[in-house]
């Protein structure tokens, strides 16, 4: 633009210097200058603005980042910026990498997002307690109680394999599976706490990747997303569980054709449960998980079928020492009893994934046992004077119907679970199976329902329910009186 302007103002000028060849008169030369003077002034203005508004201009494209709400819908046909297509998650995403990062360095490879959670929750208790002859003294009772969660976190992308970020999140420090927090508790509109929900940084050698069969490596620490969650149920890990530790990841693809895939994921992890300089109480988790998954198309389906194995082995040395000598206010005992010996949890679950008439169906087992629990079931039955029915094991079956991922999609789910009191850490697992009450660990026997539905692509309506009674009713296990549970939570949720 300037190279241009500058060889316009040399023709105009040599054009300007024409008139004083024929001037008749050394007055009409100096007018003519004067006027070629000003000329010059006005054009050499013109370019100043011209090269400010191109500055300007080229500095609003890297600052104007899309909005997500208004890029949902395309601007009418001929309207500038309009599109053919709604934004994606991905787009956005890359928007704020490539223009963000391109006008705030330090902001280049970040990511930000969180979600909204608004939940009702019903409780109906019915108690056997009071029927003729029993000794309870619990009653039937009915509670309700709105929630919300509120999580919101940032990752960075450092380049060259490195990553990092954090997360917060609604939620209380004494509790390991709830991210909730229950309005009016505490109460007269006191402010809800704030918690570290994820701190933490992987790396991924680059060098790693794609090499033969090994396709990728991942070394994550601090405290992270549970590395084992993806290939098991609520049977051994609440999902709001955040391990604390390192942990270790490997992806081979064995077989990758037109027709079939073969790859097995290996997963470690050192977790840190109780760290304590006074006694020695201290206790972690060291978990192993590997996994087989087969995709296929030779049963001559048009969506491939995806048949997974998994096996998960978690060894908790030191745990029934740690709970017993806690003198927190919250017990982590839980549900568990102070029988138990050891825990040495071996999970086994194994699942289906086909489609019909292109809708996602899913079919799943799992069966866990405590193998390090030594104490035999029947010696533990005469000693307590009660019928303790396979204390150590527990399994489930359940089905799922549908992937929600966009706006209309929707999902429904069941699942069918029976949890000995000593077969998993009572700590970690499914929080809301259960009571009586609030309280949901072990000793548990029942149902499971979901319903979730897509509103928008950020925005979901879902339904849980669950019918619920001790699997082995004892005074010596905790909150396992002759209680049965139904409890309902409707939720509302927004990503953002």
């Amino acid at each position: 633009m300037k190279k241009a302007a500058g060889l316009g103002i040399g023709i105009v000028s040599a054009l300007l210097w024409l008139p004083p060849v024929f001037a008749d008169s050394s007055g009409d030369i100096l007018a003519v200058l004067d006027g070629m003077k000003q000329q010059m002034a006005r054009m050499q203005q013109t370019i100043d603005q011209q090269n400010l508004r191109i500055q300007q201009l080229e500095s609003k494209k890297v600052l104007e980042v899309p909005q997500p709400n208004a890029a949902m819908q395309p601007l009418p046909t001929g309207q500038a910026g309009g599109t053919a297509q709604n934004m994606t998650e991905n787009d956005w995403q890359k928007g704020i990498k490539d223009n963000i990062g391109e006008a705030i360095p330090w902001l280049k490879g970040a990511k930000f997002g969180g979600d909204l959670r608004l939940r009702m929750e019903n409780f109906e208790t019915y108690d056997k307690n009071n029927d003729a002859g029993s000794t309870g003294t619990a009653a039937d009772r009915t509670r309700n109680r709105f929630r919300v969660r509120l999580r919101w976190g940032f990752e960075k992308d450092f380049g060259d394999d490195w990553k990092a970020g954090f997360r917060l999140v609604t939620g209380i420090t004494t509790e390991p599976t709830a991210t909730n927090q229950t309005l009016g508790n505490p109460g007269y509109f006191n402010y809800k706490s704030i918690q570290i929900d994820k701190a933490y940084a992987t790396y991924e050698p680059g060098a790693l990747k794609d090499r033969g069969l090994l396709k990728s490596v991942r070394l994550g620490a601090g405290k992270f997303e549970n590395p084992f969650l993806r290939y098991s149920t609520p049977i051994v890990w609440d999902p709001d569980v955040m391990p604390e530790g390192v942990y270790e990841q490997a992806n081979l693809a064995f077989i990758s054709d037109g027709t079939n895939k073969l790859n097995f994921y290996a997963a470690t992890g050192q977790f840190i449960t109780n760290e304590n300089a006074a006694v020695s109480t201290d206790s972690e988790v060291y978990g192993y998980q590997a996994v087989l998954v087969w995709s296929t198309h030779v049963f001559g389906a048009d969506m491939p079928v995806d048949i997974t194995g998994a096996v998960s082995y978690y060894d908790y040395p030191g745990w029934s020492q740690t709970v017993v000598n806690n003198t927190a206010a919250t017990s982590y005992l839980r549900t568990n009893t102070i029988v138990a010996d050891n825990f040495r949890v071996l999970d086994v679950y194994p699942e289906i994934e086909f489609s019909v008439d292109r809708t996602p169906v899913t079919l799943w087992v799992d069966f866990a046992t405590n193998v390090g629990n030594t104490l035999s079931t029947e010696d533990t039955v005469q000693s307590l004077g009660n019928d303790i029915h396979d204390q150590d094991e527990a399994w489930g079956v359940g089905a799922r119907i549908g992937k929600p991922k966009k706006k209309g999609d929707w999902q429904l789910s069941y699942g069918y679970y029976e949890i000995g009191v000593n077969a998993v850490v009572a700590a970690f697992n499914d929080s809301d199976f259960g009571g009586p009450g609030t309280v949901g660990a072990t000793n548990r026997k029942g149902h499971k329902f979901g319903f979730f539905y897509q509103l928008t692509d950020s925005v979901a309506v879902s339904w849980t329910g669950f019918v619920v009674r001790p699997l082995n009713p004892s005074a010596v296990v905790a909150s396992s009186t002759h209680e049965s549970v139904f409890r309902s939570q409707v939720d509302l949720s927004y990503k953002f």
